[in-house]
């Protein structure tokens, strides 16, 4: 093992649950909402449990903490440009 001395670091305590979301806001790669008319609905942006679409007609469970990060981010990076 190598001792890690740079940071910065960043925990999330985890824990297994029973959920499961199929359904919910679709986005783009930008985490804008779409419409029922494919349109961007301007300054709407959504991440985790309240979007679908991001991995198709089923999803793994094991990748929702992820996805809810990693869009999540992406979601506060996108409403701090504006």
């Amino acid at each position: 093992m190598k001792p890690h001395t740079e940071g910065p670091w960043y925990v999330s305590r985890l824990s297994p649950k029973v959920h499961h979301t199929m359904g919910g806001l679709y986005t783009t790669p930008r985490a804008e909402v779409v419409n029922v008319d494919g349109k961007v609905i301007p300054r709407l942006y959504a991440a985790g449990e309240a979007t679908g679409g991001v991995h198709g007609a089923v999803r793994l469970g094991s990748n929702a903490t992820t996805d809810c990060i990693v869009n999540g981010r992406i979601a506060g990076m996108e409403v701090a440009k504006r």
